[in-house]
């Protein structure tokens, strides 16, 4: 009888980020950014072009798998990951997005600044078994159109969430959200013990330059 066996390979990979401004004496606020599904970073960093050049360093990283959006050629998106391997692909891109803020000279524990985590849709669970995974405490933490990973257990990571500033922001006509239940979504977040806010905007679902300059402003509140 015919009998196939799976195995993993580590392969060197290459990966890319884009990075908005530069760490100065006046910077504030450090971010790292997560796309959504059939995102790129490079263009996804443009909704932060509005905050304060000098208050504010960004580094938008990008999934490891890209692919053509529609068909076969034209737009090219990213991907975080899907079902399959999914401990193989969660490990892979801790690994990338560690060895990307060590190219970009970025500490996770400087007081001189915050460390600010955002991921939006697809990134947001990307994001949160990021810092999870390290035992990384961000300073504030964004989620944008998008759900808490329900593989991450707060009640065992107490030191990490206890506390912990939140943004959940979310489009009133998002249309990924219409048969969710914001209110009972964003106290279960209180319930885990975080300090939570909430941000609706008119829109969709999509990034909002006002409400993000209005959450960067609330950090000094």
């Amino acid at each position: 009888m015919p009998h196939v066996t799976k195995s993993l390979v580590e392969v060197p990979r290459t990966g890319r980020y884009f990075s908005l401004n530069s760490v100065q004496q006046t910077t504030k606020n450090i971010w790292i950014v997560f796309h959504g599904y059939g995102q790129l970073a490079e263009y996804f960093i443009k909704h932060f072009e509005d905050l304060e050049a000098d208050e504010n360093f960004v580094i938008a990283v990008e999934g490891l798998s890209r692919f053509y959006v529609d068909g076969l050629t034209g737009r090219v998106g990213a991907s975080w990951m899907t079902k399959e391997d999914r401990e193989e692909e969660i490990k892979d891109q801790s690994s990338y997005i560690n060895a990307v803020l060590v190219d970009a000279g970025v500490g996770t524990k400087d007081d001189s600044y915050r460390f600010v985590v955002l991921g939006f849709s697809q990134g947001t669970a990307t994001a949160v078994r990021w810092f999870v995974n390290n035992r990384i405490r961000p300073s504030q933490l964004v989620l944008w159109a998008g759900s808490f990973p329900h593989d991450v257990d707060t009640l065992k990571k107490r030191d990490i969430f206890q506390g912990l500033p939140v943004h959940f922001v979310y489009g009133n006509e998002d249309q990924f959200l219409k048969d969710v239940n914001i209110e009972e979504k964003t106290s279960g977040l209180k319930k885990m013990g975080m300090k939570l806010k909430v941000w609706p905007f008119e829109g969709k679902h999509a990034m909002d330059k006002p409400t993000l300059a209005k959450i960067v402003d609330s950090f000094d509140q």
